[in-house]
């Protein structure tokens, strides 16, 4: 079965320093500095999805990784 990680689509995101995408990972698997898209380590994340729901661009999604 392959694992879920989420991915952030850099066009659609607003590199807000106020990402609640980064707030709101249990496992602090989105990474990224101020003014800067936010990068998920695939290595942490555990592919709850509960970033999609709160990123307000829609520029998070879950993809299929071996």
């Amino acid at each position: 079965m392959a694992k879920k990680v989420a991915v952030i689509n850099e066009a659609r995101c607003d590199r807000s320093p106020f990402c609640p995408v980064k707030r709101v990972c249990p496992v602090h698997a989105v990474k990224g500095s101020m003014f800067a898209a936010p990068t998920i380590d695939e290595s942490l994340c555990i592919g709850c999805g509960k970033c999609i729901n709160y990123c307000p661009h829609g520029a998070v999604k879950l993809i299929s990784v071996k």
